[in-house]
């Protein structure tokens, strides 16, 4: 994908380009098994914000930005050769994905995965009830992790504690 990025007046200030997978022409049961998308529910979001209001926290959101990028596969995933970039010599070879690209059906998954699996290595746990919320307790401060999709809110009993894990992990955000 090509873009062209112009000021306000009209001139160009830059180009852009972007790898999107044709996730479209992608088949369940050939080229994936599932869909997939990393949000937590509409009834968590209501008790954990009430809790919220209720104890007047503050609420911390982040967006991950080129978050589906960020996803491992653990199955083996090809495509074609991008148009512009076909090697001449091996037109038939294929590329061999070892991170996702935004259009697979397998990018959310493969992200999601990549952050729970890196935040339960740490000292949050998650929900029994939604496995898009984690929760950490640090004495008697308890905090909250939704994810919903490339958006992460973080609220907890103590903001400074919760800002500072924000912060001390830049490399997850």
């Amino acid at each position: 994908m090509y873009k062209i990025k112009c000021r306000v007046d009209g001139n160009v200030e830059g180009y852009k380009a972007c790898l999107v997978a044709r996730g479209f022409t992608q088949q369940e049961d050939i080229d994936y098994s599932k869909t997939f998308s990393p949000v937590v529910k509409q009834a968590t979001i209501r008790l954990v914000f009430s809790t919220m209001v209720s104890h007047n926290w503050k609420i911390h959101e982040l967006d991950i930005h080129n978050a589906f990028l960020n996803g491992v596969f653990a199955e083996e995933v090809y495509i074609k050769q991008p148009p512009g970039f076909v090697d001449f010599a091996l037109p038939s070879y294929v590329c061999w994905l070892h991170k996702s690209l935004y259009g697979l059906k397998q990018a959310p998954r493969a992200w999601y995965t990549r952050l729970s699996d890196f935040l339960l290595s740490t000292i949050f746990h998650a929900s029994k009830v939604d496995t898009f919320l984690f929760i950490l307790s640090v004495g008697t401060d308890i905090f909250y992790l939704l994810v919903y999709a490339d958006d992460i809110l973080l609220m907890g009993s103590n903001f400074e504690i919760t800002l500072n894990f924000a912060f001390n992990y830049p490399h997850l955000f």
